[in-house]
């Protein structure tokens, strides 16, 4: 178990490595940050003046090797754009987005794994069949579709939401979360409505289950003891594989809604050629992302005896 934590851990070290240098030398050549920062009316000795300022005149390969000492050390340099820290200002929107993004994964759960028992019991029936016809139109639906048309139809029309916004304390910070959490738990919700589905399913039909029954197992004991506990494994790994989905999905869910997180920090970055900024994005995101394949093979493993004993063999 140990061996395979630490080689899951090197390896993850190794694509955080690549990813940024990947993204440090392509944001370099995607445009001038001192012409998109100051604008069109700025002279070409303002600009050059500014790249003397940020070091942006320096040779490519120096600003690399100074960038990934800064990384080393913990320092992501400075934005570019209003020249605060980019740990400070990633540390301040970070834990708004994990409010939304940890909502998103509660709706997610409740909803994709309620429907997808409720649809495997039912199987065969109206109620299958709706669940299910739902679930697919849920995949293919977008946060840039449902979030306009929840803004519109819930928040402006029916009034039970704010149109966007943060709010001013806990309670209504959650309560400013639930809409764009709704957006952006649809996609995820529906994926487990239908993996949970074909699980619950090919447990209802295995001989322990059977057993149950026969024991006297009320069908509450058989459906949710039984079945639903045992079909969990690949819902534990899709769990820890969704953190990425989230984070990058938030994205346009927060642009969309107003919202302050990370998300709408990005499309700010890239608008601005905020190159220090972009990178702490990308940097946070890949380790997000590393995290949750991390935590899904640690579940796995913890659940599964079969992972434990390959990784010793």
């Amino acid at each position: 178990m140990i061996e395979l934590l630490i080689k899951r851990a090197a390896w993850a070290v190794l694509v955080l490595f690549v990813v940024v240098s990947s993204v440090f030398f392509l944001a370099n050549y995607i445009g001038d940050p001192a012409s998109a920062i100051l604008g069109a009316q700025a002279t070409p000795a303002q600009r050059e003046q500014y790249r003397r300022a940020h070091g942006l005149d320096r040779p490519l390969s120096e600003q690399y090797v100074k960038y990934l000492i800064g990384v080393a050390h913990g320092d992501l340099g400075k934005s570019l754009k209003d020249d605060q820290p980019v740990v400070e200002v990633l540390l301040q929107r970070l834990p708004r987005t994990a409010l939304l993004g940890s909502m998103a994964l509660f709706f997610e759960l409740c909803i994709g794994l309620g429907f997808g028992i409720f649809a495997a019991v039912r199987r065969n029936t109206w109620v299958d069949t709706t669940v299910m016809s739902a679930a697919f139109v849920g995949v293919c639906l977008p946060s840039f579709v449902t979030g306009p048309f929840f803004l519109r139809e819930i928040a402006f029309r029916l009034g039970w939401f704010p149109v966007g916004g943060y709010g001013r304390d806990a309670l209504d910070h959650v309560y400013h979360a639930v809409l764009p959490a709704l957006t952006l738990a649809i996609i995820g919700a529906a994926t487990y409505a239908r993996v949970m589905r074909s699980e619950m399913i090919e447990m209802l039909r295995a001989d322990f289950v059977r057993t149950a029954r026969a024991k006297g197992a009320t069908a509450t004991a058989v459906v949710l003891r039984h079945a639903a506990r045992n079909a969990l494994l690949p819902i534990v790994t899709m769990l820890g594989l969704s953190l990425p989905l989230i984070v990058t999905g938030a994205i346009i869910t927060e642009k969309i809604y107003d919202w302050p997180g990370v998300g709408r920090l990005a499309i700010e970055s890239i608008d601005a050629l905020d190159l220090p900024m972009i990178l702490g994005i990308v940097l946070l995101a890949s380790m997000t992302v590393q995290v949750g394949n991390f935590l899904a093979d640690i579940s796995v493993a913890a659940l599964d005896p079969r992972i434990r004993a390959n990784a010793k063999s």
